[in-house]
């Protein structure tokens, strides 16, 4: 499995897939062991790493015992215990406050790619009268206590969670507020902007600093910070880890694969996250000390310093450092430079901000027009628009063009104003439409990620920078209900690629779309996300009067219906994660910008804390053909993790699924279940809900039927997994294939599977939590003389052979088992139906029950 996702990104959780870009994946040729993290795009040593991985995180507040995991270590969170202090105070003439790290070692949690901003040890500031600056005064965030009382003075809610479990899920408190979500929009302190927003246009721009956050906003945020508690913390890992960046060298220009691979995206997004937290330090403290750190970091990323040697692209890129041949880089380091000027505008020099302008728009604004102008740009065509790739480099271009614009005298052909009106057309008939009716992203769970936050920048500057959001897509904030859904509670239903190292990117784009849109529900649900701190953006999209309990009255269940992307998503509660989560797919297998596998009828399952049958996420991107297409024939198939081989599904006459595949699904849920109020909240004995998908167009059959359902029983404690293969369909046999980490024991139909610890090789510290010994059963109800077995670990092939073996095409599945039910001469219709049995900790005999046996065509809720 693979974890990119921030709030994911703590592990990998208990599937498939370790090595998750390993098996030769490098960020970086020189390094080649490993996986997603263990090639960062710069030289790490500047991080500070704990000697002991932390399993969760908290605050400094006591976890509620209800959601305490035996042998899971409770570790300090990036707001509280022992942190850092920042103080905000009425600047004292000619004097800089001088940030220093004492004490123990700082662990910028940074796990499969993302910076967190979980900021663990004891860190302080040296303070006095004569050097502490600011506009105002923000207490000591001592522990949770701090942060709730500022809680109490805005009259705001308190801290909802007392530490995130290793997934980077809330440990919910049992005092919170269970209100029904709202958002009054009369936040506790009202920044007036002293601009009419409705005087600014295209051609009427806001003065700096207008992206993202502006003049105005800035001058309120230690005011709200302390009436705040959520703010309150945020603050303080923005700030703990601008510190640690501080420290660093400037980061490194390495090549990933070559320029016209990944090449400096890591680097970009580096680049981007530093300048973005020290930005945000300057204007919080008018500490001089962070605009010097930051144009030693922009010089350096412009080739700039001689002193430093920053890459040149490959011809023909004259202007080249920033890699236009993979113009996600450029866009990246165009945002980077963008929010560095406007930002710490007001403390650049002329020569300062002739060198940035200049900087921007010859290796940023003219490589991207050009992209614009001719068929360099694949990403901005309709055929490719609806994904990652047209908001990140749309974004990027905006960011930078919006910034200059004004200061830009040396830019005769107007280069910033022709990209800005590229810009806004393109990404409005394309990323815009990233998302599907439903709200499912075309692409994947994870590159939801890089499509949604590049676009949340974008609309949220040109919001702050021109007035409004010149006419983009109204409904696109939907897609934020996907992701909620998308997440279990063992990390996100991770089907197809993952995608590269989010370093700069989370899921805070829920925190825009909750103020602007006015979704309080959005907010409530990310802002006790791991993910949600670390992102000085975050602190200016956060809606400071949402309150209450995202779950209240929330549905368990979610059907999304759009054929390009549908699936199934079902869970037994929204705040006890050791509860059931299930979710299957079953979609057309095209259109998903080569992102997708071969996987109708794919699910994971998580219960008791952890995940028991997962998806491997990416394979190898710089194997050959990778991305080549997906007609039937393509060599991305061929690659394990992406043929149907490798899915939780079934392979029927060892052959991949049909690329044609257009299931039709059925679901249903008892009284279309919500959540109560309650935060102890379990479903009731009859509360089920169920998916049943007709495949057989993925096995190339339209008179004989192929079927699968999935069902949740006995109070969601139980699952029933049944599929119905028509006679004459499989005459070259049929197996049934579920990918999970957990250790294997076979007694004939019984399969016990075991998982004593959660483990992450690719993770930065080596991850490996303890827990106490869960195990799962597996039953074969169906056929009756059916056994189980196993291949792995690791897992390995059925059929096939591995197209690119030299390059690593497929990665070494290690700890990763496939459990199997093996059926090569099936005589005549064939049903098989296997039962799951989490064994609870309150385990009862209704746990073992067995359900009826039911055709999948007469399921309905009260079937069973």
């Amino acid at each position: 499995m693979s974890y990119q996702r921030p709030q994911d990104t703590h592990i990998l959780p208990n599937t498939s897939g370790y090595q998750v870009q390993g098996g030769g994946y490098s960020d970086y040729p020189q390094q080649t062991t490993g996986g997603m993290y263990n090639n960062n795009a710069a030289n790490q040593s500047g991080y500070y790493y704990s000697d002991t991985p932390a399993a969760g995180a908290s605050y400094g507040g006591t976890p509620a015992k209800d959601y305490e995991q035996p042998g899971w270590s409770q570790q300090p969170n990036a707001a509280q215990h022992a942190a850092q202090k920042y103080s905000y105070k009425a600047p004292a003439q000619k004097r800089r406050s001088k940030w220093l790290l004492i004490g123990l070692p700082i662990l910028v949690l940074i796990i499969a790619g993302a910076v967190l901003g979980a900021i663990f040890g004891s860190r302080a500031a040296k303070r006095n009268n004569s050097n502490s600056v600011g506009s105002a005064h923000v207490d000591n965030p001592k522990q949770a206590s701090t942060a709730n009382a500022h809680a109490e003075a805005g009259g705001v809610d308190k801290l909802f969670y007392g530490s995130t479990d290793p997934y980077g899920n809330p440990r919910f408190l049992p005092t919170v507020n269970t209100a029904a979500p709202t958002g009054n929009g009369n936040p506790a302190v009202t920044c007036n902007d002293d601009t009419d927003p409705s005087s600014l246009s295209l051609n009427n721009l806001r003065s700096h600093p207008r992206i993202i956050a502006p003049g105005y906003m800035w001058s309120c945020m230690a005011e709200k910070i302390n009436k705040d508690a959520y703010l309150t913390i945020m603050n303080d890992s923005v700030m703990a880890n601008a510190t640690a960046f501080a420290a660093m060298p400037p980061t490194n220009y390495s090549i990933d694969g070559g320029y016209n691979r990944s090449g400096i995206l890591d680097v970009s997004r580096e680049v981007q996250l530093r300048l973005r937290s020290w930005g945000y330090a300057y204007k919080m403290t008018n500490d001089r000390s962070w605009v010097q750190r930051a144009w030693e970091e922009l010089s350096v990323a412009a080739g700039n310093n001689s002193n430093v040697q920053f890459g040149q692209g490959p011809p023909p890129h004259p202007n080249g450092h920033w890699n236009p041949a993979h113009f996600l880089d450029t866009a990246e380091m165009t945002a980077a430079f963008a929010i560095a000027f406007d930002w710490m505008y007001d403390a650049w020099n002329t020569t300062q901000k002739a060198f940035i302008v200049d900087w921007i728009i010859q290796f940023g604004l003219t490589p991207g027009l050009n992209q614009y102008q001719t068929d360099d740009g694949w990403w901005k065509k309709d055929v490719n628009g609806n994904g990652n790739w047209n908001c990140v480099c749309n974004s990027g271009m905006l960011l930078g063009a919006l910034a200059i614009i004004g200061d830009d005298a040396k830019d005769l052909s107007q280069t910033a104003t022709k990209v800005v009106n590229h810009a806004i057309d393109n990404i409005k008939n394309n990323c815009f439409n990233g998302p599907y009716a439903d709200g499912t992203w075309a692409e994947t769970a994870n590159y939801w990620y890089f499509g949604t936050n590049a676009a949340a920048r974008a609309e949220s500057a040109l919001v702050s920078a021109t007035g409004n959001n010149q006419g983009l897509n109204q409904k696109f904030y939907q897609t934020g209900y996907y992701h909620m859904y998308v997440s279990g509670n063992g990390g996100l239903f991770n089907y197809g690629d993952h995608g590269p190292n989010k370093f700069s990117t989370n899921a805070n784009a829920m925190l825009w779309w909750g103020n602007y849109y006015k979704q309080p529900l959005l907010t409530l649900f990310q802002r006790d996300r791991a993910d949600a701190l670390g992102d000085p953006i975050a602190m200016f999209w956060y809606d400071t009067s949402a309150k209450g309990a995202f779950w209240n009255n929330l549905p368990l269940d979610r059907y999304f219906d759009d054929p390009r992307g549908s699936w199934m998503s079902m869970r037994s509660s929204w705040t006890d994660f050791n509860g059931l989560f299930v979710a299957m797919k079953a979609s057309a297998l095209t259109g998903h910008q080569t992102h997708g596998d071969l996987d109708v009828g794919d699910f994971v399952l998580d219960a008791m804390g952890t995940r028991w049958a997962g998806e491997y996420g990416s394979a190898q991107y710089l194997s050959t053909d990778y991305f080549s297409n997906e007609t039937q024939g393509s060599t991305r198939w061929q690659y394990f993790r992406k043929g149907t081989q490798g899915q939780n599904t079934l392979v029927i006459n060892k052959a991949d699924q049909s690329v044609m595949a257009a299931p039709s699904n059925t679901w249903g849920s008892q009284h279309n279940l919500t959540q109560t109020s309650d935060i102890n909240y379990k479903p009731g004995t009859n509360d089920i809900a169920y998916f049943v998908t007709d495949m057989s167009s993925a096995y190339n059959q339209t008179a004989d039927k192929v079927q699968r359902g999935i069902r949740l029983l006995n109070g969601r404690r139980q699952v029933l997994l049944q599929d119905e293969i028509a006679a004459g369909v499989a005459q070259n046999g049929i197996q049934w294939r579920i990918q999970t980490n957990a250790t294997v024991s076979i007694s004939g139909s019984i399969a016990t599977l075991t998982i004593k610890s959660i483990d992450d090789p690719n993770a930065a510290i080596g991850l490996n939590v303890p827990i106490s010994a869960k195990t799962l059963k597996v039953q074969i109800l169906s056929p009756p003389n059916a056994q189980f077995t196993h291949n792995g670990p690791p897992a390995e092939r059925l059929y096939g052979t591995d197209p690119d073996p030299a390059n690593g095409g497929d990665p070494i599945n290690t700890g990763v088992t496939t459990l199997i039910i093996d059926i090569p001469n099936p005589s005549g219709a064939t049903t098989i139906q296997t039962l799951w049995q989490p064994q609870w900790d309150d385990l009862t005999s209704a746990d073992s029950s067995t359900p009826q046996s039911v055709p999948l065509v007469s399921w309905t809720p009260t079937s069973h």
